[in-house]
C-alpha cells in the first residue's frame, strides 16, 4: 500500500516552513509522496478579499516543489465548486486512490484549530492526522482529537504567509522565506503589493 501525505492550505504564498514540515514528516513516516493541495475557497478565510488568485497560488506551489521528486501538486480543490473542506478532499482522495494510506500533515497552528473544522472526527476516520511543530506558540489541541493524532518533532519555523504578505506590502524583502523561484514569481506578478 502506498503511503501518501496530504498537505492542504491557502498557500498564499507557500513558504519554506511548509516545505520543511512536509520533508520532515515524509522522512519520519516513510511516505512515498506528499500532495500539496491549494484551497480554492478556504472556509476559515472569509475576510480574505486580497487573496492571490488560485492560478497564482498553484503556480507558486509548483515552483516551490520543483527539485523535490516526491512532492506533487494537486488541483483537487481548485476543480471542485464550493468551500474547500478537508473532509471532502480526503473522501475524494480515498475514492481516487483506494490503494493509498492517507496522512494529513498539519502544523501546530492548524492542529489547534481542527476542532472548528467541518467534520473533524470524519477527517480522523479517513486518514492519519500528523501534527508537526511549525510555530513557537504553544498549540492547545482539543484533547478528544489530539488523542487520535500522531505528533512529529519537526523544526520550529516561526513563519507565516501573513508575515510574508505584510513584508511585501511594506516593500521589504522576503528572500529566504520563500524559495527563490517563488520570490521571483511574486515579484514578476506584483503580488502582495499595496495599491
Amino acid at each position: 500500500m502506498r503511503r501518501l501525505g496530504v498537505m492542504g492550505g491557502t498557500f498564499d504564498p507557500i513558504h519554506i516552513g511548509h516545505l520543511l514540515l512536509a520533508q520532515f514528516v515524509k522522512e519520519k513516516l516513510l511516505l512515498d509522496a506528499v500532495l500539496f493541495i491549494p484551497a480554492a475557497d478556504p472556509p476559515h478565510k472569509e475576510d480574505r478579499s486580497d487573496m492571490a488568485p488560485a492560478a497564482d497560488r498553484l503556480a507558486m506551489v509548483e515552483l516551490a516543489i520543483e527539485g523535490f521528486p516526491c512532492f506533487r501538486s494537486s488541483r483537487i480543490e481548485l476543480d471542485r465548486p464550493g468551500k474547500s473542506y478537508t473532509y471532502d478532499t480526503l473522501e475524494q482522495l480515498r475514492a481516487d486512490c483506494p490503494r493509498s494510506e492517507l496522512f494529513l500533515i498539519l502544523g501546530s497552528d492548524n492542529s489547534a484549530q481542527m476542532a472548528t473544522w467541518y467534520n473533524p472526527t470524519g477527517i480522523l476516520d479517513l486518514c492519519t492526522v500528523v501534527a508537526g511543530s511549525r510555530s513557537s506558540a504553544t498549540a492547545q489541541v482539543d484533547p478528544a482529537l489530539g488523542r487520535r493524532m500522531v505528533s512529529i518533532d519537526t523544526p520550529v519555523i516561526d513563519l507565516s504567509s501573513t508575515r510574508i504578505r505584510e513584508r511585501r506590502a511594506l516593500g521589504l524583502s522576503v528572500r529566504s522565506m520563500v524559495p527563490d523561484k517563488v520570490e521571483g514569481y511574486i515579484e514578476e506578478k506584483g503580488l502582495y503589493r499595496e495599491g
